[in-house]
């Protein structure tokens, strides 16, 4: 098991003192707590870390062209927290985040957290839960496409603990991908602005904030913020507003896919299942190296298959080949 020495990239503050706290947790090695709005990246390699932790928060975010040396360092692992979400972490979240990060930082497929004293009827608890909630699903019905025409696209649906497992996901995908990507990565405070200032530095595929009356760009990562679904016009396909969460039925099934991460809304376990019967592909991210894999378990329980992030990568380049 390698031993990581990390650095923390955060602006003093809460969120800070709860991410240390979490690397203490996770069992690495805390070498230094930097302001990434003051330091340069060589006083950060002066720290000899093989793993970066950045907790964005706006003025870390404005902050991090200045990184790209870095953000771009085979020899580093990478990883990022949202500021607002790290703040409001506590008990079983909490530990559940320490886990997470063990994982990512010493390879580990178990993400999950060890089920000791109140945190084992936390989570068995949990379990019931996500049991009688699959069980009362009703059956989604076998629908075939309403015309074999039209373009798919690949939708990626992410939430809590998702935004390394797209980093990871997208930068499999390089420019000139024959398909448009639509990622719907639900965050806190709707800044679906930095979100797509992320994603771009993970892909060489040009990365979008989606707009209504937009058309759907073959070869596009299109970040889709809060009330935006998918038509179909006399052009082609392109965004326009929406109750609720999008449920992509304009996208030819057959020719779609969808993968659904770490923290992905168990509401589209049957958007992904109706793809997957009409021909397309539904995956759900491996639940033992997932922070929050609600969403991958129900699909599991109806018949749906998870893979790990590389894989489900090459399934679907292996699908759309370029």
């Amino acid at each position: 098991m390698t031993s990581h020495r990390v650095v923390v990239l955060a602006k003093a503050g809460a969120a800070c003192d709860r991410t240390v706290e979490a690397v203490r947790q996770a069992g690495a090695e805390m070498v230094a707590v930097l302001d990434p709005t003051t330091i340069s990246e060589y006083e950060v390699l002066a720290n000899t870390p093989n793993a970066l932790l950045f907790v964005l928060d706006a003025a870390t975010e404005a902050a991090l062209d200045k990184f790209d040396g870095l953000l771009a360092n085979p020899g580093l692992e990478v990883l990022f927290d949202d500021a607002d979400v790290a703040v409001k972490r506590t008990g079983w979240e909490a530990a559940r985040w320490a886990r997470h990060l063990a994982a990512k930082l010493t390879g580990s497929d178990n993400v999950l957290p060890d089920v000791v004293r109140d945190d084992a009827v936390a989570f068995e608890t949990e379990m019931r839960e996500l049991s009688l909630a699959v069980n009362a699903l009703p059956e989604t019905p076998r629908q075939e496409a309403a015309q074999d025409q039209g373009e798919g696209a690949v939708v990626i649906v992410a939430g809590v603990g998702g935004p390394d497992a797209v980093r990871q996901l997208l930068g499999e995908f390089t420019a000139g991908f024959p398909r448009a990507v639509l990622l719907r990565q639900r965050i806190e405070g709707a800044q679906y602005d930095r979100l797509v200032r992320q994603m771009q530095r993970a892909t060489t595929m040009p990365v979008g904030l989606a707009q209504a009356g937009e058309a759907v760009q073959r070869g596009n990562v299109h970040v889709l913020p809060d009330g935006l679904d998918v038509v179909v016009t006399a052009t082609g396909l392109a965004f326009a507003a929406a109750e609720g969460e999008p449920r992509f039925a304009a996208l030819r099934p057959a020719d779609s896919a969808m993968l659904l991460l770490s923290g992905a809304g168990q509401d589209m376990v049957d958007v992904a299942l109706t793809m997957s019967w009409a021909g397309g592909l539904a995956i759900g991210q491996a639940p033992e190296n997932c922070f929050d894999p609600a969403a991958t378990q129900a699909l599991i329980a109806r018949g749906g298959d998870s893979r790990s992030l590389p894989i489900m990568a090459r399934q679907v380049l292996d699908r759309w080949p370029h």
